[in-house]
């Protein structure tokens, strides 16, 4: 994408103003993911008082990852079978058209 139709914005994370050059068609999701950011900081700060702030922003990077890598194992599977049942049904239809 050229740079006309990306756009800056500003984005605070964990009480750290940073600045983004984005595609203006994805800002919007960016900044629910700096707000789901943010809430999952502040949650885990109450619960783990005891913990920097680098110790929670490792635990919520951990979390992410995991159900980032849990939703692609299920698209695999969902993709894998997606495909025997087209070569199942392909290999019906053929049967079917030789006869």
């Amino acid at each position: 994408m050229n740079d006309r139709m990306k756009q800056r914005i500003t984005l605070k994370i964990a009480g750290k103003e940073t600045q983004h050059l984005v595609d203006a068609e994805r800002e919007e999701v960016i900044r629910a993911a700096a707000d789901r950011i943010n809430r999952e900081i502040d949650s885990l700060r109450f619960d783990f008082r005891d913990q920097n702030l680098s110790d929670v922003l490792s635990m919520i990077l951990l979390s992410e990852e995991t159900k980032l890598l849990e939703l692609e194992s299920r698209s695999n599977q969902e993709t894998d079978s997606m495909l025997r049942r087209l070569e199942e049904l392909d290999a019906s239809l053929g049967q079917y058209l030789s006869r």
